[in-house]
């Protein structure tokens, strides 16, 4: 018995030192089925120092991390084509994620994991007869449904066409007319990339480290979503060559063209 509480007291220690301990949302266990990757964020000074500024100045940090994230990330994209840098459309970039991945997200997340607890997909799931699953599964299903099914398409996406536009000089028809062309195309995109990442978002992570792991994502999605609509204003396109000028035009045939050269001559003598 005396070993038993002394190997269950180890076992409490180990729980409360693990540095894994503040990535876990409060109140939701881990999937049983996973072993968390356990690091000592002191070994890596700079993760030190980040998680400390994110305890400080959360805000203030997410904000940054934000927008030095959302700059790398259109670099790579316009650094893929030959046309030369769009400092216009890199700034339309990180005011977007500052304003939004850093600032409304700091708020947002706390008030949808207070929401959506899981309690409808659990009932649902025990009416159905499905039992024995881990309760953070359906909160954070509910969680990721929440985000990519409302805000994302009636905040994430207007807001995004409607800044980029801006900054980029569209007028509020051409930014409504950019926003219909790619909404649809971009949306299947979105969802492909952040629903996983989402659900794996809101089942292991702390809120505190919500916002981070979403900029270090959108690092990534940045570069998608920069190549498929970051430039507002398409390039001037070439005259095109002069057989395909009359494409969907009457073209005069040969024998006409000849006798109107013959007429024109003979106007001439």
């Amino acid at each position: 018995m005396r070993r038993f509480r002394r190997r269950r007291a180890l076992c409490a220690l180990a729980g409360v030192l693990s540095p894994t301990s503040a990535l876990v949302a409060p109140g939701r266990a881990p999937f049983s089925s996973t072993r968390p990757v356990r690091m000592d964020a002191s070994a890596v000074p700079l993760v030190s120092d980040y998680s400390t500024a994110v305890l400080a100045h959360p805000l203030e940090t997410k904000v940054a991390t934000a927008a030095v994230l959302a700059l790398a990330g259109d670099a790579i994209a316009q650094r893929s084509t030959a046309a030369p840098y769009d400092r216009a459309r890199a700034a339309s970039f990180v005011l977007f994620d500052a304003a939004y991945r850093g600032g409304f997200q700091h708020a947002a997340f706390p008030w949808i994991i207070d929401h959506c607890r899981g309690e409808y997909l659990e009932a649902a799931a025990a009416a159905a007869g499905v039992t024995g699953l881990d309760p953070s599964l359906f909160a954070a299903v509910e969680c990721t449904a929440l985000n990519q099914l409302v805000v994302v398409p009636i905040i994430y996406y207007p807001l995004f066409f409607g800044v980029t536009g801006a900054v980029q000089g569209l007028s509020a028809t051409e930014s409504l007319a950019r926003a219909r062309a790619n909404f649809v195309s971009l949306t299947l995109r979105n969802w492909k990339f952040w629903i996983p990442a989402q659900l794996a978002q809101f089942a292991f992570l702390g809120e505190e480290w919500q916002v981070p792991y979403t900029c270090v994502m959108g690092l990534v999605w940045n570069i998608i979503l920069s190549a498929a609509a970051g430039e507002a204003r398409a390039p001037p396109a070439e005259a095109p060559p002069a057989e395909e000028r009359f494409v969907g035009k009457v073209r005069p045939t040969r024998a006409a063209e000849e006798r109107a050269a013959v007429g024109a001559r003979e106007k001439r003598e």
